[in-house]
């Protein structure tokens, strides 16, 4: 089987070099899936311009260049052409719409130049949506980010790539493009939601708990805003109790799933003084097996301070309030901290 030219994607124009980048799109066999080549070509030089794209045409699909290819890129590089001619031609913020331009080989429905801004975000939304029905995530969620450069307030878009991100476990950009969606739907529960979330990965607890309240102006008995809450004051060391009562209240199983699987015990800042137990001492003083404190360390979420083998005494006090005031272990453990002699503020 002849691989299948897929499309071409515009990523940047430079105006110094006089560079145009593009990406090739083919799949190379009949099993799904791309394979991209990467091509930069020379404007205001002598000669074809498309040249080096032709050649790779010959070269790697053993293919033509498409006649709607040659006719949309010269009508792209027509359009560069005339802004380098303008007062700011060598500005480069004139040439981000570069980035929105994405040609099909055959389908000039399914080609952005020479259509209005709305249609080519319909164009680059129906590619997205295939790209993802595909199970190309990523090439789908680049054309929604480049589709926002044309249609700022999509939400459709903020939403997938908020998810996106998320899935990813890139905290910064799903804080960022979160908060662009709440700004422009700042009663989203979802967006609120997915921000705190970011802040919590992030380290930001204090930021996290706000964001969480402000759900539960708009929700006040939303389990996971009550679950992020709680999340953000115990990292900040502070009394979560409150919330996880009103999330147990709301949802016993989803709870105890959140406590024993993804709920973080540790501290950002542990109390002046605090003491440190061994793991080799942790069988005696929680009155369990060394095999019973590996289970807690692999599966229950009890934090372990490094590479050393310790636990820290405020970590381990709230661990085990949690495991014993919710029942998330066979049994209760007999064991509560020393009263510390310094009590930290309330958060």
């Amino acid at each position: 089987m002849r691989a299948l030219l897929r499309f071409l994607l515009l990523d940047e124009f430079d105006p110094d070099t006089g560079e145009l980048a593009l990406r090739l799109a083919f799949q190379p066999g009949p099993e799904p899936g791309l394979e991209l080549i990467r091509l930069r070509l020379h404007l205001g030089r002598q000669g074809n311009a498309l040249e080096p794209l032709i050649r790779e045409l010959r070269t790697h699909v053993q293919m033509p260049m498409p006649p709607l290819w040659d006719n949309g890129l010269k009508t792209v590089i027509h359009a560069i052409e005339a802004e380098l001619g303008g007062p700011e031609g060598r500005s480069s913020l004139r040439y981000l719409w570069v980035r929105t331009q994405i040609l099909h080989p055959t389908d000039v429905a399914r080609s952005t130049p020479n259509h209005s801004v709305a249609r080519q975000v319909e164009i680059l939304r129906d590619w997205a949506h295939r790209l993802d029905q595909e199970g190309q995530t990523v090439r789908s969620a680049e054309l929604l980010d480049r589709l926002l450069l044309l249609a700022p307030k999509d939400v459709t878009s903020l939403a997938y790539l908020t998810s996106f991100f998320r899935a990813q476990g890139m905290a910064e950009e799903m804080a960022s493009v979160a908060e662009r969606w709440i700004r422009i739907e700042p009663q989203r529960v979802e967006a609120r939601l997915w921000q705190g979330e970011a802040l919590l990965r992030m380290g930001r607890a204090r930021e996290a708990r706000a964001a969480f309240e402000e759900v539960l102006k708009l929700h006040p008995v939303h389990l996971l805003a009550h679950l992020g809450i709680a999340q953000a004051l115990s990292l900040l060391g502070g009394n979560p109790f409150p919330h996880l009562d009103a999330a147990q209240e709301l949802d016993p199983a989803a709870t105890a799933s959140v406590l024993r699987e993804t709920f973080d015990y540790r501290l950002q800042a542990c109390p002046l003084g605090d003491r440190e137990h061994h793991l080799e001492d942790l069988p005696d003083v929680l009155g369990v097996s060394g095999a019973e404190i590996q289970d807690y360390l692999d599966y229950l979420g009890l934090p372990q301070a490094g590479p050393g083998g310790a636990v820290r005494e405020a970590e381990l006090a709230r661990w085990v309030s949690v495991m014993n005031r919710y029942a998330l272990l066979p049994s209760g453990l007999n064991w509560s901290a020393p009263t510390p002699r310094h009590l930290p503020e309330l958060v």
